[in-house]
């Protein structure tokens, strides 16, 4: 959404046209909705959120002073309850040794090569939920919605050097913890 759509419907909304908010959750639902998943993994309790979320910036637009994007202003609204709900409701995530996947020697390639990218998610999110929900969001909004830093330090309150710092360790962990979990498996 161009920025003088979002001034427009930002100000008729203010002005009492409330059904111009829904073009604001139509172009930004599945964004907002990625960031929850990025630190709450149950897809209920982030769909609920990402709802939440809209809800809230409805109600505080009177409040949206135009410093940031809207988007930006958004994806605080989504970091802050994000990580409010992560740490009020701390969940039991399924490790990787409780998934048994099983191989049939008659399966055809096809099928085996997505049984392949499933193991290859699962890893993926198994490592992921090794750090902070805090840390994966960081990484989320940096590499799966293209955040700049500025940008990241925007929605996050963190300062631009304190979030570069922040993503360097974040990474650095996330290979040894990959690292660490390949040892375990293939000794």
């Amino acid at each position: 959404m161009k920025p003088e759509e979002e001034k427009y419907i930002i100000e008729s909304v203010k002005r009492g046209d409330t059904e111009l908010f829904n073009r604001i959750v139509e172009a930004y639902s599945p964004k907002i909705l990625s960031v929850v998943r990025s630190v709450i993994s149950c897809n209920e309790d982030a769909e609920e959120i990402a709802q939440d979320v809209f809800v809230k910036a409805f109600f505080s637009l009177g409040k949206f002073r135009g410093e940031s994007s809207l988007s930006t202003w958004l994806y605080r609204i989504a970091y802050n309850m994000s990580l409010s709900k992560a740490r009020v409701k701390r969940r039991s995530f399924v490790t990787l040794d409780n998934i048994k996947l099983s191989y049939d020697d008659h399966l055809n390639e096809e099928r085996s090569e997505l049984i392949d990218k499933e193991r290859k998610y699962l890893i993926l999110n198994n490592i992921l939920e090794s750090i902070e929900p805090s840390e994966r969001v960081l990484i989320s909004l940096f590499y799966n919605h293209h955040k700049s830093i500025r940008e990241i330090s925007e929605i996050t309150g963190i300062g631009e050097s304190n979030v570069k710092v922040k993503l360097h360790r974040i990474k650095r962990r996330l290979i040894e913890i990959a690292n660490k979990k390949m040892e375990v498996r293939y000794g």
